[in-house]
């Protein structure tokens, strides 16, 4: 199997695991809309922007790797249709699959970012409500680890995709 056709079978399977993250985020996207008051008191616009991006983006992006996964191991992760003959050209597809893990931890960390930033907003909203002249913090606990780790994940993702090529010859080191 050459490499193009590994790499498009496993941006395959990293599109259907997206579809599985949207699917999995069914519940807790929808379940707002049950009680008509929190719909009232957080306002329809937000919730519906919080199952977008907790449903929608993640189906549009697992659709896209899916369906179009020659298009992705083309212009977006670089691969050349080479036939591996020895075992220096593994070091290839161990970049492509170093840049796809950090290219699905990238993304994973801007949903959950988003994801957690509409909750702080929702929590902001109903503090203002309920205490208006109450002092606290401004974000909690909660939102701001979310914050934080989907920061760092994002940072670290961002870097296997810059510098996969840096972490493959290091592995290569340390198997010698």
């Amino acid at each position: 199997m050459e490499h193009r056709a590994l790499a498009a079978l496993i941006v395959r399977l990293a599109g259907l695991w997206e579809v599985v993250v949207a699917l999995n985020g069914v519940p807790a996207a929808l379940g707002s809309f049950i009680n008509a008051e929190y719909v009232q008191k957080a306002g329809l616009g937000w919730l519906v922007l919080h199952a977008l991006f907790t449903i929608g983006v993640p189906l549009l992006l697992g659709f896209v790797l899916i369906y179009l996964p020659r298009s992705v191991t083309t212009r977006v992760l670089n691969v050349q249709g080479i036939q591996p003959e020895n075992s220096s050209e593994a070091f290839l597809l161990e970049r492509v699959l170093v840049s796809l893990l950090g290219l699905w931890f990238a993304i994973q960390a801007v949903l959950d970012g988003l994801h957690v930033f509409s909750r702080w907003l929702l929590y902001r909203r109903f503090v203002e409500d309920q205490y208006q002249s109450a002092t606290g913090p401004a974000i909690g606990p909660q939102e701001f680890a979310g914050l934080i780790t989907a920061s760092v994940q994002l940072a670290f993702g961002l870097w296997l995709v810059l510098g996969s090529r840096g972490i493959v010859n290091a592995i290569a080191r340390l198997r010698r």
